[in-house]
């Protein structure tokens, strides 16, 4: 029996706050803002009671996924042996897996985690990849972390499948 390891080596991956993260985690909810005013506009007023909870969730997308300053926030991923490891701002720290849900672009990787533990909730968390060592660069993880996330990402679940499949 041969066992696959895509890791051979840790991989520390600390995120840091970025409005356009926060700004890209809120559009869905400003998207629905816009289609409940349009909707407030033609079929009446009373639609605008729904507006509140569209900003409440623009606003916790952008605090948690953004700004990282909710406790559930996640500031730092891990890649061990033993898999990927969470870090929320809280400090509290678990083991997760890569749900199917998670997207992989160029510049953009969109994770699904979900715990390894059930008293931990699912969450989902962007990483944008920095350009350089600027400081105005949009992203909230550095470029090389990204790529090595991705190669990860990729290498990974297809070292899962072959482990599974035996």
């Amino acid at each position: 029996m041969i066992l696959f390891s895509a890791v051979s080596s840790r991989i520390d991956i600390p995120l840091r706050p970025s409005g356009r993260v926060g700004c890209l985690a809120a559009l869905p909810w400003m998207v629905l803002c816009g289609f409940i005013l349009i909707l407030a506009g033609t079929h009446g007023v009373s639609f605008l009671m729904l507006l509140p909870i569209a900003l409440a969730g623009a606003l916790y997308q952008w605090n948690l996924n953004g700004r990282l300053c909710l406790e559930r926030s996640i500031t730092r991923l891990t890649i061990t042996d033993q898999g990927l490891q969470v870090q929320q701002r809280n400090g509290m720290q678990f083991l997760a897996s890569v749900g199917p849900q998670s997207r992989l672009y160029p510049a953009l990787i969109i994770l699904k985690l979900n715990p390894d533990d059930a008293t931990y909730k699912s969450s989902s968390v962007l990483l944008w990849a920095r350009n350089g060592q600027s400081v105005d660069s949009p992203g909230n993880i550095a470029g090389d972390l990204h790529r090595q996330l991705r190669a990860w990402l990729r290498l990974g679940s297809a070292g899962e499948r072959s482990t599974q499949s035996q």
